[in-house]
């Protein structure tokens, strides 16, 4: 039976609740104590009545065996989770989006105690979340100095070290183009200066779609912590997230469009050539390409294989890993993609003799300048140059991936195959993003039974 004592001191009343559960091995008794103080004024009944409602609770509790006076915060609870899930293998880029969205979550519910979190609180936070303002991550760093100046007769690469960033970042930089708010204070903190960025941005609410994302990082945090018994119950699953709406049309090229991007293509050199060229054919993702290695390119079946992805992580360089949805598939090429690339291996044969001794053999298709590891990030930079050079709009590596798709699904190609090529875990997935290409190729079915069978039978 709990005991109950009341203690009224500056800060108010509250009472402290202690449940005794037999004695342990060196005949000491164990207790569990629980402090409760309202929330709300109430009257000395309503008081009596909740604190033995609260008592009760925590009794039950602490007889099933529950956590119940654990002082971990969310925040120390979180770490935990996400340590969990690193050694579980989940992958490196999944674990730093997951912790940028914790620093947002964090800062609204990472003091409260696990155990005194509400499906009301979680609520609060997600309006808080769709309020104008809530998007300040949002915001990015523009440069005010002259970053050509203050790199003088450095090098490009040898700046960048300097600055502890990437040399595309100061690229962007030299450009007059904004960079991230961390890359700006890292920037700033090996220069020794800060003057050199000011910041801009927009006051825009969180956008549905991160607010669920936020909710279901929290939902595996909870729910760790009800399955470790640590809370009775996962107040996640009584909150409220914005509703799931219906997936937009992904953006994709029309075919007069991907017409004048090929007739572009065909004027570069036969590196950039190529890479564009098997970005168009294969429908990849931009790590999948950067990942491919001459190894998994059979010229005789004409069959390149797809078993891992290149990523990039600013604490951790880049690093191969496997592909998003960690399968394994392969993709026939045209004769034309294998034409290029029979010759592209010509060009990059002479280049490694070239080089000699600096040629660092990757085994990669597509590498960098001395035959290393290509950071994939670097990639966009390339193609807005590809775009500004030939007066194309800009687009990003993905929409043609999205454009391959949509191809296949408009021309009547099966879901399950289209799915199979992309790489996707289930068929919904490409119903899901491809459905205005899905109902585009049956009103195509459609016409064509009108054209071979209602209208022949009308001739």
């Amino acid at each position: 039976m709990a005991s109950i004592r009341k203690i009224e001191g500056k800060g108010g009343v509250s009472y402290k609740i202690t449940v005794s559960m037999g004695r342990d091995a060196q005949d000491k008794q164990i207790r569990h104590f629980k402090t409760w103080k309202p929330d709300r004024p109430m009257t000395a009944r309503q008081m009596e009545k909740e604190v033995q409602r609260v008592a009760l609770e925590f009794e039950r509790e602490i007889t099933q065996g529950f956590q119940a006076d654990n002082r971990q915060t969310f925040e120390q609870y979180a770490q935990y989770v996400i340590g969990l899930k690193e050694r579980q293998g989940n992958k490196p880029q999944t674990m730093a989006n997951d912790g940028r969205i914790l620093i947002r979550v964090n800062e609204y519910i990472g003091h409260m105690k696990l155990k005194d979190i509400r499906p009301q609180h979680l609520n609060d936070l997600y309006k808080k979340l769709s309020e104008p303002g809530a998007n300040r991550w949002r915001v990015w760093a523009a440069p005010v100095a002259d970053f050509r100046e203050i790199m003088g007769e450095q090098s490009l690469r040898g700046f960048a070290q300097v600055c502890g960033v990437h040399h595309y970042q100061v690229m962007r930089l030299l450009k007059g183009q904004h960079v991230s708010q961390q890359t700006a204070t890292t920037i700033e903190a090996n220069l020794n200066r800060k003057d050199l960025f000011k910041m801009i941005g927009d006051d825009r609410p969180l956008a549905p779609k991160t607010i669920r994302r936020c909710h279901s990082i929290i939902n595996i945090i909870l729910r760790q912590a009800e399955k470790e018994m640590i809370i009775s119950y996962n107040p996640a699953k009584r909150a409220t997230p914005p509703p799931n709406k219906a997936t937009r049309h992904s953006d994709c090229l029309q075919p007069e469009q991907l017409q004048k991007f090929l007739e572009a293509v065909e004027q570069e050199p036969v590196e950039l050539q190529t890479l564009l060229m098997m970005f168009i054919v294969t429908g990849c993702r931009r790590g999948e390409i950067f990942a491919l290695k001459w190894g998994n390119v059979d010229f005789s079946t004409r069959q390149i294989k797809i078993e891992s992805s290149l990523n990039y992580l600013p604490d951790r360089g880049i690093y191969e890993g496997d592909t998003k949805t960690s399968n394994t598939r392969y993709i026939i090429l045209p004769q034309e993609a294998v034409a290029l690339l029979r010759k592209y291996k010509v060009w990059q044969t002479e280049r490694r003799l070239a080089l000699g001794d600096q040629w660092v053999d990757s085994g990669h298709v597509f590498t960098a300048e001395n035959g290393a590891a290509q950071n994939p990030v670097s990639f966009n930079g390339r193609l807005w140059n590809f775009c500004d050079r030939h007066g194309l709009p800009r687009v990003n590596p993905h929409m043609f991936r999205h454009t391959f798709a949509s191809l296949l699904l408009s021309s009547g190609v099966d879901v399950l195959t289209v799915a199979k090529m992309l790489g996707h875990a289930a068929p919904t997935t490409t119903l899901n993003t491809y459905g205005h290409a899905v109902e585009e190729a049956k009103r195509k079915a459609v016409e064509c039974i009108s054209d071979t069978i209602l209208r022949k039978k009308q001739a």
